[in-house]
This record gives structure tokens, C-alpha cells and sequence, in this order.
């Protein structure tokens, strides 16, 4: 809960892989508050002949590159989550590039109720640029099912949830939480509720 006397312009948004990030984001920009995805961010690098692109073929070579000189995500996300050395070392090349993309983002919102949607945020020591953190949060077993539905193994899904920290340790850390375990119309409902209370102009 926050403090009435605080001032809410900045947030982080983070929580579990498959616990619903993304259709809070098409929420709060339907609600006209301004939301950076840095998954799209990691897209973008991943664009072929970027920078970043040039790194990961030479760390992890010509197999994980697509035909137009992109990565593939998919074969990279095979090999990066079935070894934690290789997912660092992704990290290494990636992390830099997509902070200081999301950072000069929050430097023209400056002032402006904005969002950052940030997977990674607590494990990346990132929350202190930030005035409080909303997480997302659902229990593993329905995680687990979800990334099931989307396709992958029981273990390439128990690889992905123990890539990130606990979501239950997450949302003990945020300045709120969004629990989505119903419907989506009841996701959205917390959505909007959470807006109409930290929104500084409905303050």
C-alpha cells in the first residue's frame, strides 16, 4: 500500500514468466498510461546485423542465427536455459544495452505517471530507479501450465520459472501486487482499480 504523501511517477512492473505482464501492459495503455515493454527492446537488438546480434553469434555462434542475420530466439532460448553460464553470459551482451534503452525512455517521461515493464527487475537490481514496483503474480502450478499451453516441455518450463527468482519473493518486495489466477476481466479490473488510486492526477 502506498504512502498518501508519496508521489508514484516511475514504476517498475515485473513478475513470474506466464503470469499475465503482458495483458497488463495492453491494460494500462488502454487507461492512455505511457508503458515501455523491454521485452520489445531485446526484440529489437535481436534485429538482424544490430550489435547485439554480432555478439551472440560470436559467443554462441552460426547455429543460433536465423538466415536474415537475426537470432533466432527460439534455438538461443533452448541453449541459454539449459545452462546457467550460457544465460550470463546472454545477460552480459544483452542487459547494458536494454538499460540504457528503458533509461533514456523514463529520462523523456520524467514527471509522467510511466511504466517499465522490467521481467527481470529484482534479479537485476534495477527497482531503486524507480518511485515503487508493481509485480504480477500467479501460482507455479498454473505458471507451469501456462507455458505448457504455449507449447513447451515440463522441463524446458521448470528451467525457464527457476531462471527467475520465486514470484512469491518478488511480490514481497513490490510496492503492490496484481494476483492472476481468475479471468482476465478480473486482471483488468485490478488494473484499473490499482490506476484510479496511484495515478498521481487521481490522487
Amino acid at each position: 500500500m502506498n504512502s498518501p504523501s508519496k508521489t508514484f511517477y516511475a514504476i517498475g512492473l515485473t513478475g513470474g514468466i506466464a503470469c499475465g505482464k503482458n495483458e497488463v501492459q495492453h491494460c494500462l495503455l488502454a487507461l492512455g498510461v505511457p508503458v515501455l515493454d523491454t521485452d520489445s527492446i531485446a526484440h529489437d537488438l535481436l534485429a538482424p546485423h544490430t550489435e547485439q546480434a554480432r555478439a551472440i553469434r560470436n559467443a554462441f555462434g552460426d547455429d543460433v542465427m536465423a538466415v536474415d542475420g537475426s537470432v533466432d530466439r527460439s534455438r538461443l532460448g533452448r541453449l541459454v536455459f539449459a545452462d546457467e553460464s550460457e544465460r550470463q553470459r546472454l545477460n552480459r551482451i544483452m542487459h547494458p544495452a536494454i538499460r540504457s534503452v528503458w533509461m533514456t525512455w523514463l529520462d523523456h517521461h520524467r514527471g509522467q505517471f510511466a511504466v517499465v515493464s522490467i521481467p527481470l527487475l529484482y534479479e537485476t537490481g534495477v527497482e531503486t530507479h524507480f518511485d515503487g514496483v508493481l509485480c504480477v503474480w500467479a501460482p507455479e502450478q498454473l505458471m507451469t501450465t501456462r507455458l505448457l499451453q504455449r507449447g513447451l516441455s515440463p522441463e524446458e518450463a521448470a528451467r525457464r520459472i527457476r531462471a527467475q527468482w520465486p514470484v512469491d519473493r518478488k511480490a514481497a518486495l513490490a510496492t503492490w501486487t496484481l494476483q492472476n489466477d481468475g479471468t482476465l476481466d478480473h486482471l483488468r479490473t485490478q488494473v484499473e482499480t490499482w490506476v484510479l488510486k496511484t495515478r498521481p492526477e487521481n490522487t
